[in-house]
């Protein structure tokens, strides 16, 4: 269904943006990465508490009684076994002392030098042990597959592990954080807890990588919503982050002036169309303070827009802005960025699928989803489709590309030579997309005292909805078969309640 455009001020997009807000995408605790690591950590205590004596002592933590009781261990594995086994114990290293790798490959090979006295590296081959020159860079990684080879020259293995080792170890201090840790461990793990008392330290460790990739999180959302809307990946859109060179490869933009334009999160259409408008996405979630990451980020937009604009005049910029921080201390660097002349507009996670869509209602690009819901409303017959659609201002080349992919995919189903069919499993999504669409053709700006009983949308300001009972009766009135499929009282429900629980909706106190 066609979604109304409205027109309101930059205030009234604020207190929307305030209402619809999505505080943080989770707990770091609740990632895939924090699980492998606490795993990781685990694992890692529990071989350090092997050859330490359970932690029972400092003396046990002393890089020369650990050497020898883990080429005890490392004697039974094989290379792959035992190189995993020591970038364990790395890990526990790096994380009892507070250093990292980045800072450690490159202070490691002056210590070898400078004060282990080591000008060369002991490396296992086939035909025997050969020596190569010691590296400036040399992550532990590295030097644990180095180590982890040398099973059968085990003094070779015992200098490099305890050379490594006493670089991190590298005082009493450390020695006995390394203890404190390890025998507390050793007392909570007693007892079920011992996981509880490493949490903290995965957190701590995966804390930026998760930071970095989670920042990707709202994309990987929005890609699911898109496939939702029946838009194939890589074709309908990008799959990962563009710069124009990869949107329009016959253009000379990498060595023209505007070479610097940034990449960009979204571009729709990406290659589904030769020629015409595209909106243009950069996605930023901030569910804290990242000031200098923010403002940098505003400060390039407008720099990056002139020069894609140079580039691409009919570049339709929308901004996928949402999180805590953009409530909070961020909200000025939100403000600027909407105030932008050149900001179409912006969404969030909860009114992409009424703020993106209209989007792309406006540039005249057909999803499948419209013409799903195009059959809900005049039923099977592809004149009537068409027609449908043709009122609601596509053009006949892309009403016939949309169909012609939709049916490549099997998102729509041919029941005969003149019939159009939705597949069973995506009746549901249509019919609650539907729904939305009802909310913003006939829905209307509500006062905050007027809210009970009232079903909301985001995309028409702050409070904008209309009952329940009328949904469902303007619903049942405009598209037919809504009727049919709700012949069972519960499918209403379910896809009512399909949208609150999505929060694409939220209901009036």
């Amino acid at each position: 269904m066609k979604i109304p455009y409205p027109s309101f001020d930059l205030d009234t997009s604020l207190r929307e943006f305030d209402i619809w807000i999505t505080p943080s995408l989770g707990e770091i605790r609740d990632t895939e990465k924090y699980q492998e690591e606490l795993e990781l950590l685990v694992s890692g205590f529990e071989l350090l508490r092997q050859v330490t004596a359970d932690f029972t002592d400092e003396t046990f933590c002393q890089p020369a009684q650990i050497v020898p009781a883990l080429q005890q261990m490392l004697s039974k594995l094989s290379p792959d076994e035992a190189k995993s086994l020591l970038d364990t114990v790395a890990l526990v290293l790096y994380l009892v002392t507070g250093k990292s790798d980045n800072n450690v490959k490159c202070q490691l090979p002056l210590f070898l030098r400078d004060q282990a006295g080591l000008a060369t590296l002991p490396v296992s081959r086939k035909k025997g042990l050969e020596t190569i020159p010691l590296p400036r860079v040399l992550k532990a990684s590295r030097l644990m597959r180095i180590a982890a080879g040398l099973n059968n020259y085990p003094d070779q293995q015992a200098t490099l592990l305890l050379r490594f080792i006493e670089f991190i170890l590298s005082d009493e201090l450390y020695i006995s954080q390394f203890w404190s840790i390890g025998h507390s461990y050793v007392a909570l793990a007693e007892i079920g807890k011992g996981a509880d008392l490493l949490s903290p330290l995965a957190v701590f460790k995966v804390r930026g990588s998760v930071s970095a990739t989670g920042g990707h999180d709202p994309e990987n959302i929005l890609r699911d919503r898109l496939v939702e809307w029946g838009l194939q990946p890589g074709i309908d859109f990008n799959e990962t982050d563009v710069t124009l060179d990869q949107v329009f490869p016959d253009l000379d933009v990498a060595s023209g002036p505007h070479q610097k334009t940034r990449a960009y999160d979204f571009v729709l259409p990406f290659k589904s169309w030769e020629s015409g408008s595209k909106v243009l996405v950069q996605s930023q979630f901030y569910a804290g303070d990242s000031g200098s990451v923010s403002h940098k980020n505003v400060d390039q937009t407008r720099s990056s827009r002139d020069s894609t604009k140079a580039i691409f005049p009919e570049a339709i910029f929308v901004e996928y802005v949402d999180g805590a921080g953009y409530f909070a201390s961020l909200n000025g660097d939100l403000r600027s960025l909407l105030a932008m002349s050149d900001t179409i507009s912006f969404f969030q996670l909860r009114s992409a699928p009424v703020r993106l869509r209209r989007e792309l209602q406006a540039i005249g690009f057909l999803t499948p989803l419209e013409i799903e819901h195009a059959v809900l409303q005049v039923g099977p017959d592809q004149a009537d489709v068409y027609g449908l659609l043709v009122s609601n201002g596509y053009d006949d080349i892309e009403i016939d590309r949309c169909l012609s992919q939709a049916f490549d995919q099997g998102i729509l189903i041919r029941q005969s030579d003149t019939e159009i069919g939705i597949r069973p499993d995506r009746r549901p999504l249509a019919r609650v997309h539907l729904l939305l669409d009802i909310v913003a053709i006939h829905g209307e700006p509500l006062d905050v005292a007027d809210l009970s009983g009232k079903l909301l949308i985001p995309g028409y300001g702050p409070f904008f909805g209309l009952r329940q009972n009328d949904l469902i009766r303007l619903a049942k009135a405009e598209a037919p078969a809504m009727a049919e499929d709700w012949q069972e009282t519960e499918v209403a429900f379910d896809d009512l309640q399909w949208l609150l629980d999505q929060r694409f909706i939220t209901s009036g106190q």
